[in-house]
C-alpha cells in the first residue's frame, strides 16, 4: 500500500471515530439542556460544562440548584448521565430536548446545602428529612418541636456540619405503562436509604414524564451510618445519661399518638421491634401498600403523619421475615388516669378538627385507570446463565426491581454487582426467589 492510499485509509478511520464523536458530544448539549428543562419544575438548575465519552456517558460538571420557593442553593460536584449511545448518536435535538430515554441512570455526586441562606435546611429539618426518611429518625421522645421533630437547636447539636449527599436514580421502562425505579441515597457517614418499586404512567405517549406517574406499592431500605450514635448520644443526654430511658420514651409518645388518632395501639412485639430499630447500624426493611393508588408527586406531597395513614405496611429488621404490621385493640386497664383523661382530651380536639375539615368544600374525587399492556421495552431472559456480564433487571417474589450487572449464576443463587453506598456492593439473589430477569432492547 503506497503512501496515499495509506492517507486515505487513515483519513476515513479519522472520519469514522471523529463524526460519531462530534455527532455524541454535540447531541449531549441538547440532552442536558432537555433534562434540564424536564427537571425544572422542582427548581433552578444551571452548570459550567458538560463532558461526553463514547460509551454514552455524559457528565454535568459544577451543578447549582436552588429548589423552587427557596433562597439556599445546592452545590452538586458533578451529574453522571448513562444512557443509550444510540439515542445519543441517532436522535433529533428537538427529540432530545423534550424526550427523556427508555432507561437512564442519573449519580448526583457530592450535593452539599450552601450557606447562602438556611430557608430549605430548615424545612428539611422541620420535617425530619421526609420523603427522604421515612419514621421520622427517632424524634419521638426526644424532639422538641411538634410533629414530632427535633428543633433547629437541636439538629445543631445532632449534626453539628452540614451532611453531604450521593445520590443514584435509576429507571427503566418495563412496557408503555409502567416503569421499575430504584433511587439510592447516602447521607455520608449518617444513613444510606434506597426507595425502589414500580410506576403506571396514565398514557403511552412517547414522552415519559414522572409527575404524573401513579404508585400503589414502595419498597424502603435505611441502613445507620453513624447517625443513630450521634442522635443516640444527645437524646441520651436529655433522659439522664439513659438511652434506654430515650428509646421507652418514644414507644410511650408513639402509643399515646396511636391511641388518639388510630383508635388502637402497637403490640408489645412491635413497641420493642421500634425500640431496636434505634440502635447503631441497625438495618430496615419496609413495604408500603398504598390503600388507593396515587399521583407519585400526590403522596410525596403528603405530610409524614397523613401518608402513614393511607398505607398498610410490613416491615423486618435485618435479615428478618417481614412482618405485617398490625395495632391491637387498646388495653384501657394498662392506663392511668392521668394518661387516660390526656388521651380522652385529644381525642375530644381531633374529632372537632376532623368535623371542621368535613365541613370545607369537597375535592373531586379523581379516577386513577391502570392501563395493562403496551409495547415491551424489555425482553424476558429464559437461560440465565447466558446473561452473565449483561446489565439486567431481577424482579424477586414481593416485587422489588434489583438493577444491576450479573456477575454469575449457579444453580441456587445469582450474583449481582449493584450500586450501594459510596461504591458498588456484590449481592447474592436466591433463585427461588427470583420471578424474572429482564434485560433492556
Amino acid at each position: 500500500m503506497n503512501n496515499k492510499n495509506k492517507l486515505i485509509v487513515l483519513a476515513i478511520f479519522v472520519a469514522l471515530v471523529a463524526i460519531p464523536y462530534w455527532r455524541i458530544k454535540s447531541n449531549s448539549t441538547f440532552f442536558v439542556e432537555g433534562l434540564m428543562l424536564h427537571l425544572s419544575h422542582l427548581g433552578t438548575w444551571t452548570h459550567s460544562s458538560i463532558d461526553t465519552s463514547l460509551n454514552g456517558k455524559v457528565t454535568v460538571n459544577d451543578v447549582r440548584f436552588t429548589p423552587k420557593g427557596y433562597r439556599q442553593t445546592a452545590s452538586i460536584k458533578s451529574i453522571d448521565i448513562n444512557t443509550d449511545m444510540r439515542k445519543l448518536m441517532l436522535s433529533s435535538a428537538q427529540n432530545l430536548r423534550t424526550h427523556v430515554p427508555a432507561n437512564m441512570t442519573l449519580s448526583f455526586n457530592n450535593v452539599q446545602l450552601q450557606n447562602n441562606a438556611k430557608d430549605f435546611i430548615t424545612t428539611v429539618e422541620k420535617n425530619s428529612y421526609w420523603p427522604m426518611a421515612a419514621g421520622y429518625l427517632g424524634a419521638y421522645g426526644c424532639g422538641t418541636d411538634p410533629g414530632p421533630g427535633f428543633s433547629p437547636e437541636q439538629w445543631d447539636q445532632i449534626l453539628p456540619t452540614s451532611p453531604q449527599f450521593n445520590m443514584e436514580l435509576s429507571y427503566s421502562m418495563v412496557d408503555s405503562y409502567h416503569m421499575d425505579f430504584n433511587l439510592n441515597i447516602d447521607n455520608v457517614d449518617n444513613w444510606f436509604i434506597a426507595w425502589s418499586g414500580t410506576l403506571t404512567r396514565p398514557s403511552d405517549v412517547p414522552r415519559i414524564t414522572f409527575n404524573d406517574t401513579i404508585v400503589d406499592k414502595l419498597y424502603y431500605y435505611h441502613v445507620d451510618q453513624g447517625f443513630n450514635k450521634k442522635r443516640n448520644d444527645y437524646c441520651a443526654t436529655q433522659h439522664n445519661n439513659s438511652f434506654s430511658a430515650y428509646r421507652l420514651k418514644g414507644a410511650e409518645e408513639i402509643q399515646a399518638y396511636l391511641r388518639v388518632y388510630a383508635g388502637k395501639e402497637m403490640t408489645q412485639f412491635f413497641s420493642n421491634q421500634y425500640q431496636r430499630s434505634l440502635a447503631e447500624n441497625i438495618e430496615v426493611n419496609t413495604i408500603f401498600k398504598l390503600k388507593e393508588p396515587k399521583y407519585l408527586y400526590e403522596f410525596f406531597s403528603l405530610p409524614q403523619k397523613e401518608a402513614w395513614a393511607t398505607m398498610d405496611i410490613e416491615a423486618a429488621i435485618g435479615e428478618n421475615e417481614y412482618q405485617a404490621v398490625e395495632l391491637a385493640e387498646i388495653d384501657f386497664l394498662e392506663l392511668d388516669m392521668e394518661t387516660l383523661r390526656a388521651e380522652m382530651e385529644a381525642k375530644e380536639q381531633e374529632a372537632i378538627r376532623v368535623e371542621k375539615a368535613s365541613n370545607q368544600p369537597k375535592e373531586l374525587l379523581k379516577t386513577i385507570t391502570h392501563n395493562i399492556g403496551g409495547t415491551k421495552s424489555e425482553y424476558l431472559i429464559e437461560n440465565w446463565t447466558h446473561a452473565v456480564g449483561q446489565n439486567i433487571k431481577v424482579r424477586t417474589k414481593r416485587g422489588r426491581p434489583i438493577f444491576g450487572k450479573l456477575l454469575s449464576a449457579n444453580g441456587t443463587q445469582l450474583t449481582i454487582s449493584t450500586r450501594y453506598m459510596r461504591g458498588n456492593a456484590t449481592i447474592t439473589v436466591a433463585k427461588k426467589d427470583v420471578v424474572s430477569m429482564t434485560a433492556n432492547r
